[in-house]
């Protein structure tokens, strides 16, 4: 089987597409197999290839329509159209690894499709990365509509990826578990994990910081914002909270100010809210940030990382935070508990008023900022993407 890899990843949409935890795992592995002389192809949208190449992996693209529109809307329609754009894709890739980026069926069903029609030519694998309720009207931060419709994909592209894909790979035991409650079992089944680029932050930290052989000692000068978030720019990401929590936090420290990094479906409606409460001298908006270098040091500025989400498998930006020293403060979820145990500051789910006391506590508190940032620098050394991407192709290959 010669040495290629498709990846397949049919929700990125948008000019300026955002990046999710899903797409900087496969955009890594990637980069790193690519490094061990896999040729690496891509169906997606032309948004797709930008955003691969904007995060410094080149992709041989299989396009299926590119659109710049973004919305929840606009994934229904890219599903509707990938059933006319499949026997294009069985024409163009033969043989090799086929990796569905996600359990959703726009990413499984062209995985099956190659595999039942070019059989023993091609190696079919799966990413599973959450499991929402079958209950989906009790998901919190989210419509009812968006929740069923969300389950629909999710469980109908997990099942066929079960019953055609060689291996599943569940990213955190957690999602493991809930494979299991469902009766998703057996020995094609591997727990996998994510991580961050340990070298690549270090090298930036000494730059950032100015000095040399230092990189776990926290440093308070240079830091000039109080806290990043880092995200899509969604309601179930925890976009509204976050606002009103520095509503909170300003109303304590005037001048706090808070950096939010991404874009996504809610984003012009976080801005207005931040605008109609005047919070506009305290809450920039970036946009995305696809530069590493940009992206690490506006983390490695920060006093603070805030998640307040409401829904997440791994989050991949918090080994980030960690790496570059910045302490994080999230909900406590308990499949972030699982992965990050005592190295993060966790929050009871929606707990604004208890969000922005740790928030205040850690911001008044230089020995206690450094105890964090040193603790999760520490932590975050057994999450190394290299080690990661190459136990991953091993479990492919056995």
């Amino acid at each position: 089987m010669k040495n290629k890899i498709l990846f397949i990843s049919n929700s990125i949409v948008g000019k300026n597409p955002g990046i999710s935890g899903g797409e900087s795992r496969f955009i890594e592995l990637g980069k790193n197999w690519q490094k061990k002389g896999y040729e690496i192809h891509l169906m997606s949208s032309e948004s797709g290839k930008i955003l691969c190449e904007k995060m410094g992996l080149k992709v041989i693209l299989h396009r299926i329509p590119s659109s710049y529109s973004e919305g929840r809307w606009e994934i229904i329609k890219r599903t509707i159209q990938l059933l006319f754009y499949v026997p294009t894709i069985l024409e163009e890739f033969k043989e090799g690894i086929v990796y569905s980026t996600s359990e959703q069926i726009y990413d499984v069903w062209p995985g099956v499709f190659l595999k039942l029609y070019r059989g023993k030519n091609i190696k079919f694998v799966s990413a599973v990365h959450w499991l929402p309720p079958w209950f989906f009207w009790l998901r919190k931060s989210s419509t009812w509509l968006n929740s069923m419709l969300f389950l629909m994909s999710e469980r109908a592209g997990l099942y066929l990826a079960f019953v055609f894909a060689d291996k599943l790979f569940p990213v955190s035991k957690d999602t493991f578990y809930d494979m299991k409650k469902n009766m998703i079992l057996g020995n094609k089944i591997h727990i996998v994990k994510c991580g961050v680029n340990i070298n690549e932050i270090e090298d930036i930290k000494k730059k950032v910081f100015g000095r040399k052989g230092e990189s776990h000692k926290y440093i308070v000068v240079n830091k000039k914002y109080d806290a990043v978030f880092m995200k899509r720019i969604q309601r179930v990401k925890g976009i509204f909270d976050l606002i009103e929590i520095w509503e909170q936090v300003v109303k304590q420290k005037n001048n706090a100010s808070l950096l939010i990094i991404g874009s996504g479906i809610d984003e012009n409606e976080a801005k207005r809210i931040v605008k109609e409460k005047g919070l506009e001298n305290n809450i920039k908006f970036t946009g995305a940030v696809y530069s590493a270098k940009e992206k690490y040091t506006y983390i490695m500025q920060s006093k603070l990382f805030l998640l307040p989400s409401y829904e997440e498998n791994w989050a991949i930006v918090i080994g980030e935070s960690l790496a570059c020293g910045t302490p994080v403060i999230t909900y406590n979820l308990y499949e972030l508990e699982e992965v990050w145990e005592d190295s993060i500051e966790f929050v009871e789910l929606s707990d604004i008023s208890a969000f922005v006391d740790r928030v205040i506590k850690l911001l008044n508190d230089d020995n206690l900022l450094k105890d964090k940032s040193i603790r999760g620098q520490e932590y975050i050394k057994r999450y190394d993407w290299k080690q990661i991407a190459d136990a991953e192709i091993e479990l492919i290959n056995k």
